[in-house]
């Protein structure tokens, strides 16, 4: 495997990100998530909003909607989708004369 670099195909979207969509990272702090969708959700723009966790940071994506629901009192709800995402590792070579 030394000979080898993985290359991820796949992962992102192909469609660009919404403007009233949050993307939650694992290294990222709750706090600033919460005050970014509650500010979404106080513009009168937008209807709703998406967060969009994937991976470890689905916890933390889950914990987000909850504590931004609370801070609302009740003027908005949760309607949660799991769907799943297919990525596909692909290693690239190194050296010459090696297969992909």
């Amino acid at each position: 495997m030394e000979k080898y670099r993985r290359k991820t195909v796949g992962e992102e979207p192909l469609e660009p990100r919404a403007p009233n969509e949050v993307h939650i990272a694992v290294h990222g702090k709750i706090r600033d998530y919460v005050k970014r969708v509650l500010d979404l959700l106080k513009d009168s723009t937008h209807e709703k909003v998406i967060i969009v966790g994937r991976g470890k940071s689905i916890n933390k994506a889950v914990t987000v909607a909850e504590i931004a629901k609370r801070r609302m009192d009740g003027r908005c709800k949760q309607e949660p989708s799991i769907y799943n995402l297919q990525a596909t590792d692909v290693w690239e070579p190194i050296e010459d004369g090696l297969d992909r």
